[in-house]
């Protein structure tokens, strides 16, 4: 199935401001632009960071726009699919964040007017499933550990100055502690406990870099939770996990083990994680995340393996 654009359908744009590295204006005039051309109107709302994003998403399905337009980075992406899950409305992504890690997984052009051409090109719109915890839906990952506590010491700020390099650093500064927890999770009602430097529950392959993967057999549009437990107790093992995903051998690294979950995941934690899901920390733990099979549709090329 494709966007149905011969109606000429009312077009609403989510742009992220601070999203990235890219200059607000630049890319505010090449979305009205591309989309000009193509003879479409459309409607931009530029996020604060304050605002209930979920509810202004739902308001303009309600006023009639046909069409969602997601300009930013994975939380922005996230936030806009959060509001059209169960509503059958379309939506096209415009990578302008700092990792992308939901085009990179959709192999949608990381280039804005690229990303924008997809739409007037032959594409597929394609129903995902999603993640909810309480009131909101997630697509790419919820985590806790090592990971989401490191991003809780990185501001708006710093990742649209210093970009993913921050990130990275941060990330590192936090891993050479080695520090472990043990969780306890559930999967479908069936306890387990083990010990992790991270667990997350992925809808996703991809890790940030298109190179990094869980599990190669993940999949978006599977009905398929994936609770992947990550352990390191040294930089050896970091890097050898790093290795491993890399290569396509994750299934041969103990460090990296996944279940597979059909309705629901709680994770519990004697320490107080927080937890991050799709880029934004959202909480802590205890968590309860439950499947919501094939809840958003997306634009994407044709021949990707979501």
């Amino acid at each position: 199935m494709q966007l149905d654009l011969e109606s000429n359908p009312r077009v609403y744009v989510v742009m992220n401001p601070v999203s990235g590295t890219n200059d607000p204006e630049t890319v505010r005039e090449t979305v009205r632009s591309v989309l000009r051309e193509h003879r479409l109107d459309c409607e931009i709302y530029e996020t604060t960071g304050k605002e209930n994003l979920k509810e202004i998403i739902r308001t303009a399905v309600q006023d009639g726009y046909q069409i969602f337009l997601a300009v930013g980075g994975d939380g922005t992406i996230a936030a806009v699919a959060n509001g059209l899950v169960g509503t059958n409305i379309p939506f096209a992504i415009v990578p302008a964040g700092t990792w992308n890690a939901l085009a990179r997984n959709l192999d949608i052009p990381l280039q804005i007017d690229q990303a924008l051409n997809l739409i007037f090109q032959e594409h597929q719109v394609r129903a995902i499933d999603a993640m909810q915890v309480g009131d909101n839906c997630y697509v790419l990952n919820i985590s806790a550990g090592i990971g989401s506590r490191t991003m809780s010491f990185v501001t708006r700020e710093d990742k649209r100055r210093f970009g993913k390099f921050y990130d990275l650093w941060n990330g590192l500064h936090h891993m050479l502690s080695y520090q472990s927890f043990a969780f306890d999770v559930t999967v479908d009602g069936k306890h387990t406990r083990f010990r992790a430097s991270e667990v997350m529950v992925a809808n996703c392959r991809i890790v940030a870099l298109k190179a990094l993967e869980l599990d190669p057999k993940i999949r978006m549009d599977d009905g398929v939770m994936h609770v992947c437990r990550i352990y390191a107790q040294s930089l050896r093992d970091y890097l050898s996990v790093t290795y491993s995903m890399l290569t396509g051998k994750q299934r041969q690294d103990w460090r990296v083990f996944c279940l597979d979950a059909f309705d629901e995941v709680e994770i519990q934690c004697r320490h107080r994680l927080p937890v991050q899901a799709d880029g934004d920390l959202i909480g802590y733990l205890p968590l309860k995340v439950k499947l919501r099979p094939k809840a958003v549709r997306i634009v994407t090329p044709v021949d990707v393996k979501v």
